[in-house]
């Protein structure tokens, strides 16, 4: 079994991205196409409007909600927090009319979905994860945008981000456990960042921790040294104590780093992407902190399996599940 055949027996839920009053669509909107794809993660333009009239609401409908691009209502489901939930009519213009906006107080109050974001009237542009009409999570676009919208790779490989600096806004941190189809350059300028960024993410959680296991692969082993930032990573966690594995292509071994070396030819070291975090006492749910990613890796667990299909299209997905974990982790282990 190969590390492609592996990954066949996971699969995820299908998440939507939605940006709801957006004052600068057209770029936005395809960056962000440019950046989450259209498989798994499905971006559509998201926007408040007004429902019909309600005598008791003064004129202002009730059955305000967010739509998709064409206008069509999404379904509500039970459970969790819907999008009808989110739309309101209560903010008046200069001429006293009801103007549909969005409840960010309702996010904020709503315990159970992650949001980042600032004071609600400095929002212009929030983006919302969405499963079905449920409601994940929210980021704003500047917290969005300052992870990986507004960046390039270029910040990780010369070291100018620092591990201490990486951070996921909720809406990337809610893509936890999607399965998701990326495209590499030329197809795609962005779309790897986000594989980027979470793999510092997770190396970031391992030298947080100061021990347990981390697994990663680079396809060639020659871009450890090639790349300041990544060189100056890897030696950081090392010297913490994280008992570091690299494993990729030999076509130049790194020198002096203190970890071990896994070197071979064969697919799941030329094709795969992967960033394993196991804590000493192996994986496990982590409860002391749920609303804190950085808590949820050090403590029970994290990783990352993406495997390049076609050549510059990667499928895979990432995880804090702690049987996914162990099970990417004892794979690695015993075959590679």
């Amino acid at each position: 079994m190969t590390l492609e055949q592996f990954l066949d027996r996971f699969d995820g839920p299908e998440r939507s991205v939605v940006v709801v009053n957006r004052s600068d669509p057209d770029p936005i909107l395809n960056m962000l196409v440019d950046t989450f794809g259209d498989d798994a993660v499905r971006v559509v333009e998201g926007r408040v409007v007004e429902g019909p009239d309600d005598p008791d609401a003064g004129g202002a409908g009730d059955d305000d909600r967010l739509t998709d691009g064409a206008g069509a209502p999404r379904l509500d489901r039970t459970g969790g927090l819907t999008a009808r939930e989110l739309a309101t009519n209560a903010v008046v213009d200069g001429e006293g009319d009801a103007v549909p906006s969005l409840d960010v107080e309702v996010l904020r109050r709503h315990e159970d979905v992650p949001f980042d974001g600032g004071d609600p009237s400095d929002i212009e542009n929030l983006v919302l994860l969405m499963e079905g009409d449920e409601v994940v999570a929210g980021s704003t676009l500047g917290e969005l945008g300052d992870a990986v919208l507004f960046v390039n790779s270029d910040l990780y490989i010369t070291g100018s981000r620092s591990l201490a600096d990486v951070e996921l806004p909720s809406v990337i941190s809610g893509l936890d456990d999607a399965t998701f189809t990326l495209r590499g350059y030329p197809e795609s300028n962005r779309q790897k960042l986000l594989l980027i960024t979470i793999s510092r993410f997770i190396e970031r959680v391992a030298w947080t921790a100061g021990d347990g296991t981390l697994r990663s692969s680079f396809q060639r082993l020659s871009r450890i040294d090639d790349e300041v930032g990544t060189r100056d990573v890897y030696e950081r966690v090392a010297d913490t104590g994280v008992d570091t594995h690299l494993y990729g292509v030999p076509d130049e071994l790194p020198q002096d780093l203190a970890a071990v070396i896994h070197a071979g030819n064969d697919p799941d070291f030329t094709d795969s992407w992967f960033v394993v975090y196991r804590p000493p006492e192996g994986p496990h749910p982590a409860r002391s902190d749920p609303e804190s990613d950085l808590v949820r890796g050090v403590e029970g667990g994290v990783g990352l399996l993406a495997v390049e299909t076609e050549p510059r299209v990667w499928r895979g997905l990432w995880t804090f599940d702690a049987d996914r974990v162990s099970r990417i982790n004892r794979y690695i282990e015993r075959n590679l």
